[in-house]
């Protein structure tokens, strides 16, 4: 499976970083241009959940977005700038003016870099004015920054990492150039990016056992052993439903707790459309049986039931209708105070919303079908999976498909005979 990543950058960075992503069979490169930093939150916000990482053109950018929150740092990075990058845009000026360059104005690139390359390379006689920085500046503070280091004739030629400081500083009159990452940085990059979104599909496979409880074991008991019976089978049903809409598996009962087999990415997708609680509480309406729930999650079905244990342990600490979840590094969250919105309507893709919108079509059960083909990654799929997922009919599910199929949504990739008499069932996949 390819990983897909979506680059951030101007125009000559993202042919940069495609030249470099066409010779990786492992990734799918989604091109995002950009002029503005005023326009990162638009282009991340509207396709976050089309792309698995984000690879950004350089470090502004980069942290930018990071510090506004619309990325986390598990979701993308930027290619560092070497000594290589620097060394070949200062040749560059070297052929390029045709005369002795002995200072230049430097941002984006800290001190420690500039004197390795120099030490290196024997250019102890270039004049270096640095404007390093941790994150970010805006744009306007470095193209300052370059402004002021020539009319005080400190420097005669500015090097820059920004297009935006680029156009601005040739704008203004002033001798500039551009470092641009080396095809190793880009490399570097890619290859964290497809190693933490393999990692994330990973965590998704993940075991997740979900233990159930009755708060008041008793409260099973009768001295009618019909109605005794009557109650188990009661609740039983009811995990049943639960099982079903978590794509699990519900085991017998032991030790009077039961318990469901699923991942943990069935655990959150379910987790961002209902709420634990709630599915808590329709239990409890449905059968007047209190209940306690604890969640383990790790990579063998052994340590995530020792962490339901754990769960169940930390109980008694935690408030009422708390439900905890441990993970495999044993770290207790408390689930009845999260509830991710991931996997909204809101964030579908504009594109999906904009169709449905003119269409009059109500979103809820596109959004559940979009969002669990992205999580599962499945690339094609038919009316079984789609009558598994909504527990319907699949004349109910094939009806779904065609509608989203009409409207551009979906598209038809190939049918397959079923071996019965009728016509062939359809394969689809997602239209972005």
């Amino acid at each position: 499976m390819r990983i897909r990543i979506g680059a951030i950058g101007p125009r000559d960075s993202l042919d940069k970083i495609k030249e470099v992503a066409i010779e990786d069979s492992r990734i799918e490169l989604v091109e995002f241009e950009y002029f503005h930093s005023d326009e990162l939150e638009h282009l991340i916000q509207n396709n976050r959940y089309d792309v698995t990482q984000w690879i950004f053109s350089g470090q502004t950018p980069y942290y930018y977005a990071l510090h506004n929150g619309w990325i986390t740092e598990e979701e993308g990075y930027y290619p560092q700038l070497h000594g290589m990058g620097l060394l070949g845009t200062i040749l560059k000026i070297f052929l390029e003016r045709g005369e002795v360059t002995t200072a230049l104005s430097l941002d984006s690139v800290n001190e420690h870099t500039v004197q390795l390359v120099s030490r290196e390379y024997n250019l102890n006689s270039l004049h270096f004015e640095l404007l390093p920085y941790n994150q970010f500046r805006t744009y306007e503070e470095i193209i300052d920054f370059h402004m002021q280091s020539y009319i005080k004739k400190k420097t005669e030629v500015a090097v820059t990492c920004l297009l935006t400081v680029y156009d601005e500083l040739k704008k203004r009159g002033i001798p500039c150039y551009r470092i641009v990452p080396s095809h190793l940085a880009i490399q570097n990059v890619f290859n964290l990016l497809v190693s933490r979104a393999k990692s994330q599909i990973y965590q998704k496979s993940k075991v997740a056992i979900m233990g159930f409880e009755l708060a008041d074991p008793t409260a099973l008991d009768s001295r009618n052993v019909y109605e005794s019976r009557k109650n188990k089978l009661i609740a039983e049903l009811e995990l049943v439903s639960v099982a079903e809409k978590l794509n699990g598996v519900l085991s017998e009962a032991k030790d009077d707790r039961f318990h469901i087999y699923t991942t943990y990415g069935d655990v959150e997708l379910f987790n961002s459309s209902q709420s634990l609680n709630d599915l808590v509480k329709e239990f409890e309406l449905k059968t007047s049986l209190n209940l306690k729930v604890g969640i383990g999650s790790g990579y063998t079905i052994d340590s995530a039931m020792e962490h339901v244990g754990l769960a169940f342990e930390s109980l008694d600490s935690l408030s009422n209708h708390s439900i905890p979840f441990v993970n495999q590094e044993k770290k207790v969250i408390d689930l009845s105070k999260e509830n991710t919105t991931y996997f909204t309507v809101e964030n579908l893709p504009d594109s999906w919303k904009k169709v449905m919108k003119e269409n009059n079509y109500t979103p809820t059960i596109p959004a559940k079908i979009y969002h669990f083909i992205k999580l599962k990654r499945i690339e094609h799929f038919d009316s079984d999976l789609i009558t598994s997922l909504l527990k319907n009919t699949d004349r109910n599910s094939r009806r779904i498909l065609n509608e989203l199929e009409q409207m551009g949504l979906l598209q038809v990739c190939k049918e397959e005979s079923t071996g019965k008499p009728g016509r062939p069932k359809k394969v689809y996949t997602l239209m972005l």
